[in-house]
């Protein structure tokens, strides 16, 4: 990470040193800090319009997600970088300052930790401006310790320029290529996959009445709350709490699944058997990618094998609605290696500065990685994957770039 360390190696930079050449040609940025939730609201129109022209944008950077979040679960102080040229919006980096452990002043992106991937949100041609300009301006303020932007797609104009961050791979995010042809994917599938799906569609079919649907704009709060009870108690029988533990996560997913139905961005998928919500998959649609956010089934029922006959129809209905990926999003569990997931990696970008409060800093980010490592080893043994599926995935990575894969969302 950039730090102000007087013992820092040779070369080193730190963040006080840090500055861009200033080109005449480039035009200056009007740079400006949204700290409450009036500028928010007040932006909702321009903020959108440049979500729908950026397109590296998500689900998770839009006006939507984002000014939700801010309303039910944020936790700090809103610090969204805004970047106006001529009175037209054309950048934002969505921030929010924080202090860990009462003391460091930690600067992440608005929506940690619940969104897969955060971006820069900026009209295309101004992407490398923008991110010199807003790094520029956060160099010369003083008010944070720590920044430390997570989930960054490595194809991010913020891990490729040469800001002067230091990177770390941070996780995983395998997505599935369709290409609009669930025919021709589910035929890439392995012979016991392929098996194991027809098998389970029987035993279902032979002892309930099976409904697959999406749910409709009218169900969707009852649907939210099985939805709410199903990912929870699955994470409740290992005696830990699932995403939707927390009852201001619930609000915003409350506040944030209608707004999304509204957009046509809502893909909650329902399995019904003998008219009961057994299982329930929650995804979101956005440009020519679906991306599988959470779920939850009944694990009376896991003989069944419902969470890999509901994943089977949400990606079926993607492949028909043209998607060409299939985003399984954040976490390396194996069950993704048996869907042909393709890896992607995410990074995670740090500078810190030379006082105490940024030394802990650095080392709460060394703590934190330590932990997500660990983590993810325990959710793979917590849920009895296959110890085999690791060297498969390894020989997946091996033959991933020549599928010349990559997300353009």
């Amino acid at each position: 990470m950039l730090s102000l360390s007087k013992h820092r190696a040779q070369g080193e930079r730190s963040v006080n040193d840090y500055h861009f050449e200033r080109s005449n040609h480039l035009r200056e940025l009007q740079i400006s800090v949204l700290r409450s939730l009036r500028d928010l609201e007040a932006l909702q129109s321009d903020w959108q319009s440049l979500v729908e022209c950026c397109p590296r944008a998500t689900p998770f950077q839009t006006w939507e997600w984002i000014s939700n979040w801010a309303r039910h679960a944020h936790q700090g102080e809103l610090h969204i970088l805004a970047a106006h040229c001529e009175g037209e919006l054309v950048a934002l980096l969505p921030l929010s300052l924080e202090r860990t452990a009462g003391l460091i002043r930690r600067l992440r992106f608005l929506g940690a930790p619940i969104s897969d991937y955060h971006e820069l949100i900026a009209l295309p041609e101004w992407e490398t401006v923008a991110c010199q300009q807003f790094f520029q301006f956060l160099v010369e303020k003083d008010d944070w310790d720590l920044l430390d932007l997570t989930d960054v797609r490595a194809t991010s104009p913020l891990a490729t320029l040469p800001l002067g961050l230091r990177s770390f791979e941070h996780r995983q995010c395998p997505a599935i290529v369709l290409d609009g042809n669930f025919t021709a994917f589910s035929q890439t599938l392995s012979k016991r996959m392929r098996s194991n799906l027809k098998y389970g569609d029987r035993l279902l079919r032979k002892n309930f009445a099976v409904e697959f649907d999406l749910v409709s704009p009218g169900e969707i709060d009852s649907a939210l709350e099985d939805l709410f009870y199903l990912h929870n108690a699955r994470w409740q029988s290992r005696h830990l709490g699932g995403a939707f533990s927390d009852a201001k996560v619930r609000q915003f997913h409350r506040a944030v699944a209608p707004a999304f139905a509204a957009r046509g961005w809502l893909r909650l998928h329902r399995l019904r058997l003998d008219g009961k919500t057994r299982a329930l998959f929650y995804c979101f649609a956005g440009r020519e990618s679906v991306y599988y956010y959470l779920s939850g089934f009944d694990l009376n029922l896991s003989r069944y094998g419902l969470g890999t006959q509901l994943m089977a129809e949400a990606v079926r209905a993607a492949a028909q609605d043209g998607a060409k990926h299939f985003d399984l999003l954040r976490g390396d569990e194996n069950y993704k290696v048996a869907w042909n997931a393709v890896p992607q990696t995410t990074v995670r970008l740090c500078a810190d500065r030379n006082h105490l409060r940024g030394l802990m800093g650095r080392t709460l980010v060394l703590v934190e990685r330590s932990a997500e490592r660990i983590g993810s080893r325990l959710r793979n043994r917590l849920w009895g994957h296959r110890r085999g599926a690791r060297k498969s995935e390894r020989r997946r990575q091996l033959t991933a770039d020549s599928l010349q894969f990559r997300i353009h969302s």
